[in-house]
């Protein structure tokens, strides 16, 4: 139990897909424009992680391992990763019209996103089990949900401040981004 609970802070904080592997920058400079979609990404991030995890999980270990097809693994997942995104479109859309038109660009854009598939393929590579596979993803999830919120703060407090110009923009992102790298890295120490 102690093992499960140290990965989830590892994925979580220490190595923070973001941060440490760059999966999803994209999401963190162009979706952290405040608060709320912030949240609502990495909630829609955090959903289809988890329940592409699961399902992928299988498929890669008993199907494409035991096949020798692993190098069909990305093109797979990210197949069963847009039938997840699609099925919960479809949920979505017979419990409400409204909320699937809120909700239909997000979890679209969610396809395309690194994370998901970084999370997957590094389950899969790393050869964890099933339970950590599934811990590791929702926390690395969680992770990447918790640097776009805190990224969102900064952009806001960056807002209101003068910035020279050669740094206006995506540079200051770049570099917060980094520095927010350099501070997740210092929770190496915890554990």
């Amino acid at each position: 139990m102690t093992k499960l609970i140290y990965a989830a802070i590892i994925s979580a904080f220490i190595n923070n897909l973001v941060l440490t592997r760059t999966f999803g920058t994209n999401s963190l400079i162009r979706d952290s424009r405040d608060y709320g979609s912030a949240i609502r990404l990495g909630v829609s991030i955090l959903i289809i992680t988890s329940l592409s995890s699961v399902i992928t999980w299988p498929i890669g270990r008993y199907l494409l391992e035991k096949f020798n097809l692993s190098a069909l693994e990305t093109i797979v997942f990210l197949l069963i990763e847009a039938a997840v995104v699609w099925l919960l479109l479809a949920l979505v859309r017979k419990i409400s019209e409204k909320k699937y038109q809120q909700l239909s660009p997000l979890l679209t854009l969610t396809i395309a996103n690194s994370a998901v598939l970084g999370i997957i393929l590094n389950n899969v590579s790393v050869g964890y089990s099933f339970v950590r596979s599934t811990v590791f993803s929702i926390f690395g999830a969680i992770g990447f949900g918790i640097t776009l919120i805190l990224m969102a703060g900064i952009r806001e407090r960056i807002r209101y401040n003068d910035v020279p110009q050669p740094f206006e923009g995506v540079p200051i992102l770049l570099v917060t981004a980094a520095l927010m790298a350099i501070a997740f890295y210092g929770f190496t120490g915890l554990i």
